[in-house]
């Protein structure tokens, strides 16, 4: 299985759009890895996760043909993870000789009710916390998030070709039923993508983000019932610009707790 980093950054970018602090003029200066677009991923070519307004720039940067994106699952309907419009798109004289007629969207009701209907070529699927859907290759389990109140945000588990990825964000520190959950049905994950929104930044773990502590706290009790091990890839994502993502600094400190750090563009096999 592939996943790729399409944008790592949380709603405000990085350098932020408006910001002037010292992290997002040092970003602007040295460009590169150090600019990070509003969260999104890909995993293998045909999976989306996310739908922000900076689609259509991630798929033009990483030769992305859309077309060929057959399923999108959503984790909220924050703008900053769906900017339904665009999907409008996707039919009519917008789109003509799509290789995949039809975009399989899962989502909970609120971003349902925000992509809203009369788009043919998009079928929208309503799912909540613990729901299990299966289509084409994969299999999906939707996991409540600790997130803004009244988002009914989702975390996910995929399951493809023998392999298990965990996908955590946005979210804080796990709801007990989510690591009740994942014990009970003794998931052991390949690879975990984690909220490190505040890299350093205290947070409560009752909070709607988490940094590298936070983090490692869930690490800490997943592997207590063996849901991650030493085998396991672990991958920081979605940094706000207040907790200085410049990607030197975030390898560094990743690095410490032997973590992967992501980049828009990343991409991991496994």
């Amino acid at each position: 299985m592939k996943l790729t980093y399409l944008g790592t950054a949380a709603a405000e970018g990085f350098p932020a759009i408006f910001c002037n602090c010292k992290y997002c003029r040092e970003a602007r200066a040295l460009g590169g890895k150090n600019i990070r677009t509003r969260s999104q991923s890909l995993v293998n070519d045909d999976l989306l996760i996310d739908f922000p307004a900076d689609t259509y720039h991630h798929f033009l940067e990483n030769g992305i043909e859309g077309d060929k994106i057959k399923y999108l699952i959503v984790t909220h309907s924050h703008s900053d993870h769906l900017y339904p419009r665009d999907l409008f798109n996707r039919h009519g004289c917008y789109a003509h000789d799509m290789r995949a007629p039809v975009l399989e969207v899962f989502c909970n009701a609120a971003s349902a009710e925000r992509i809203g209907g009369g788009m043919g070529n998009v079928n929208i699927h309503i799912i909540k916390a613990f729901d299990v859907v299966v289509f084409g290759p994969y299999k999906v389990t939707a996991l409540p998030a600790r997130h803004a109140a009244g988002t009914e945000a989702l975390n996910y588990i995929i399951e493809s070709e023998g392999k298990t990825i965990l996908y955590a964000h946005d979210t804080g520190y796990f709801l007990d039923e989510t690591f009740d959950y994942i014990e009970k049905n003794h998931f052991r994950f390949d690879f975990v993508s984690l909220d490190c929104t505040n890299v350093d930044l205290p947070i409560s773990d009752t909070g709607s983000h988490m940094g590298f502590p936070n983090i490692g706290r869930v690490l800490e009790k997943l592997a207590s019932f063996g849901a991650v091990d030493e085998r396991t890839v672990k991958c920081v994502n979605h940094f706000s610009h207040n907790g200085n993502p410049l990607h030197d600094h975030i390898c560094e400190r990743a690095a410490e707790y032997g973590y992967l750090a992501s980049y828009d563009g990343y991409q991991i096999e496994f």
